[in-house]
C-alpha cells in the first residue's frame, strides 16, 4: 500500500512538467487561481493532498486540459449517501475495474499525485522500520513521482461539497518488493495526458499506462521511525540512517537492491 509520502517540489516545477493550464490566466476575463502548498516531508491519509486532473466543467478552450487543486486523501464514491466508515486512501489496480466504489472514477475520473517519494514500512527484529523510495538523481533529471489516483466529489446531506482520491497501488516489483508487497501506480511522463483523459481512454487501457519501469530509476534508504507521528512533519525524515545490526548492500549492475 501507500500510507505516506512527501511533496517537496516548486510549485512551478510541478505546474510545468505536468503542462498545467489552470496554474497561468488564460484571458482577460477568465482565470483560475494558483494552487500553493508548503514543501511536505510527512503526508498522511485524511490531509489535504496536490493532485492533477483534467478541467470538464470550464470554458471551452480549457476542456480537456490539466489543473492542479487540492484534495482530500481519503476515497469517498459520489454515489454515496455518507462517508465510509474506514478511511479509503489505495485503490488495488486489480480489482478496480469491477469494485463498486472506484468502476465510475477509473473509468472518467483519473487524477495524478505528484510525489517526491513515499515510505513504507518492514519489520526487522520484531521493530517496525521505515524506509522511503525516491528518484536516484543518478539516473534521471526529474526528481517527482507520478502516482496514478482517481478522484470524486463527494455531497454531504447538507449540501457541502468535498473533492477526495485514492492513490492506485498494485504488487511490488524488483528490489521494492524487500520492503512491502505492493507499491503505488508509477506513470512515465509519456503518459500523463493519457491517463487524465476520462473522455477518450477507457480505464482498461488507462490501467496499462502503468510502467514498472520506472522503479529502475529508483533508490531505497532506512530513515527515522519518527516518520509513523503523522502530527509532525520534519525535513530531516527524508535522510538516511544507518541500521543497528543490518547491512544495506549497494545494488549490483543488474542485481537487485539487498536490504537485509
Amino acid at each position: 500500500m501507500c500510507g505516506r509520502f512527501t511533496l517537496i517540489a516548486e510549485m512551478d516545477y510541478i505546474a510545468e512538467l505536468f503542462e498545467v493550464v489552470g496554474a497561468m490566466n488564460i484571458s482577460d476575463d477568465y482565470s483560475l487561481p494558483a494552487v500553493q502548498m508548503p514543501a511536505r516531508f510527512n503526508i498522511a491519509p485524511s490531509q489535504p493532498v496536490l493532485i492533477i486532473k483534467n478541467q470538464i466543467d470550464v470554458v471551452q478552450k480549457l476542456k480537456n486540459t490539466a489543473n492542479m487543486q487540492l484534495a482530500q486523501w481519503g476515497f469517498i464514491a459520489d454515489w454515496m449517501k455518507q462517508p465510509p466508515r474506514s478511511l479509503i486512501i489505495n485503490a488495488r489496480s486489480e480489482t478496480a475495474l469491477v469494485k463498486p466504489m472506484f468502476r465510475g472514477a477509473i473509468e472518467q475520473n483519473r487524477c495524478i499525485i505528484p510525489a517526491s517519494g513515499w515510505y513504507e514500512w518492514k519489520t526487522i527484529r520484531g521493530v517496525k522500520q521505515p524506509f522511503y523510495m525516491s528518484r536516484d538523481m543518478s539516473k534521471t533529471n526529474n526528481s517527482l513521482l507520478a502516482f496514478a489516483g482517481v478522484h470524486s466529489r463527494f455531497m454531504a446531506a447538507d449540501g457541502s461539497e468535498i473533492d477526495t482520491i485514492a492513490i492506485m497501488t498494485k504488487p511490488a516489483v524488483g528490489m521494492l518488493k524487500q520492503v512491502h508487497g505492493r507499491m503505488p501506480c508509477l506513470l512515465p511522463q509519456d503518459n500523463f495526458k493519457h491517463w487524465l483523459d476520462g473522455w477518450n481512454v477507457r480505464g482498461r487501457n488507462a490501467l496499462e499506462l502503468i510502467d514498472d519501469a520506472e522503479v529502475e530509476n529508483l533508490k531505497i534508504h532506512a530513515v527515522t521511525r519518527d516518520v509513523g507521528n503523522s502530527r509532525i512533519d520534519r525535513d530531516y525524515f527524508i535522510d538516511e540512517i544507518e541500521l543497528e545490526e543490518t547491512v544495506i548492500k549497494k545494488p549490483e549492475p543488474k542485481a537487485q537492491l539487498s536490504l537485509f
